[in-house]
């Protein structure tokens, strides 16, 4: 048995490239602790920014919502027996990585709707890139596919996740400053930062 440390190193070694969603221990325990890390730290997020568009459903959906898009994606390949092992590292791993971002947000979320470069800006966007790279390793041992087809999938997991929340629970802040770091709009902050970094 697992404690809570030794399955949280084990989220943090996922996101390191060190080990593979299979490492994890195949148990409702893990999968939930690892989704309750994911919401206390969208939770986590809002409280620092105090946006308007904060609301319980929609951190909800913001977790809940890529695993729904994951599950669909593991049926179609036959794989969803791997699902638990592989939704836990997902928002395990991106849970760490995001925490790491959170001291950082402030200066963020001014910069972006200033349209000022910051340096946390690049903190934010390469934080976002390692989550992409994260997702597309996790996908690549959950799928058994190219590290290309990973990426590709990652970055489909965001896109149709992002609509899907979007469009039950609208953005009430501006749009350049709304919805730049969640466990699933990694490649939107990437598209609506550029502007402000050049």
């Amino acid at each position: 048995m697992h404690s809570l440390w030794q399955v949280i190193l084990l989220f943090y070694k996922i996101a390191v490239f060190k080990k593979a969603p299979q490492d994890l221990p195949a148990s409702g325990a893990v999968l939930y602790l690892a989704v309750g890390f994911a919401l206390l730290v969208s939770l986590l997020r809002y409280h620092i920014v105090g946006t308007e568009s904060y609301s319980m459903l929609r951190v909800l959906l913001e977790v809940l919502v890529p695993g729904v898009v994951l599950y669909l994606l593991l049926m179609y390949f036959r794989q969803s027996n791997r699902f638990g092992q592989t939704f836990a590292a997902i928002c395990g791993s991106g849970s760490i990585i995001y925490a790491l971002a959170l001291p950082v947000l402030p200066g963020f979320y001014a910069a972006a709707l200033s349209s000022t470069p910051h340096w946390s800006v690049v903190v934010i966007v390469l934080l976002d890139i390692w989550s992409v790279a994260v997702i597309a390793y996790i996908m690549k041992h959950a799928l058994d596919v190219g590290i290309a087809t990973g990426i590709s999938l990652s970055i489909a997991i965001g896109l149709t996740a992002f609509l899907m929340v979007e469009s039950i629970t609208p953005s009430k802040t501006p749009k350049r400053a709304d919805d730049l770091l969640s466990s699933y709009s990694v490649s939107e902050s990437v598209v609506k930062t550029r502007n402000i970094i050049l």
